[in-house]
């Protein structure tokens, strides 16, 4: 059970445990949750204490984000089908898992640089997925390493080619 104060993330968002009430639509005990980085409180989520739909989840760990950048260089690309990598990417990032992430940056960027050497723009769907995979990825590194966003996708990048070399 997660207390006040607690910083979770909920559906690849980072949010913060400002309180817990009852639903007044369910009648079932839920956390309150707030965007981590939404300061003014506008935003607020009732989620299920008994998270049933398995869409909150505590931060990564330091110890746990060490062996991904492990993994990292070893994590495969997706299957490079350009008619239905939208839905390959969208499914990804309905998961759970920071690997899943990783999978889709990593793709993004090898399909990218194969275009460019082709002397082709990037493809929108990449482009478009790899923000988002980015975004969910180095924000929640970021409050795991108390670092900015930059900083953590600095950090990620450089642990990873140290590992990759």
């Amino acid at each position: 059970m997660y207390k006040i104060n607690d910083v979770v993330v909920y559906k690849r968002d980072v949010c913060r445990v400002v309180g817990r009430e009852k639903s007044g639509f369910t009648g079932e005990k839920c956390y309150i949750l707030v965007p981590y980085h939404n300061t003014d409180g506008s935003t607020r989520m009732q989620v299920p204490v008994s998270n049933k739909a398995g869409h909150l989840r505590d931060l990564i760990t330091k110890e746990q984000l060490l062996e991904l950048i492990k993994e990292t260089p070893e994590l495969e690309l997706l299957t490079n089908k350009p008619a239905n990598m939208k839905s390959q990417y969208a499914n990804l990032l309905k998961t759970n898992e920071i690997t899943d992430l990783i999978r889709i940056i990593k793709t993004s960027y090898e399909r990218n640089r194969i275009r460019m050497e082709q002397h082709k723009k990037a493809a929108s769907v990449d482009d478009e997925y790899l923000q988002k995979a980015e975004g969910y990825l180095y924000n929640e590194l970021s409050v795991v390493l108390g670092m900015s966003f930059e900083e953590a996708k600095e950090y990620f990048t450089e642990e990873v080619s140290k590992v990759d070399a």
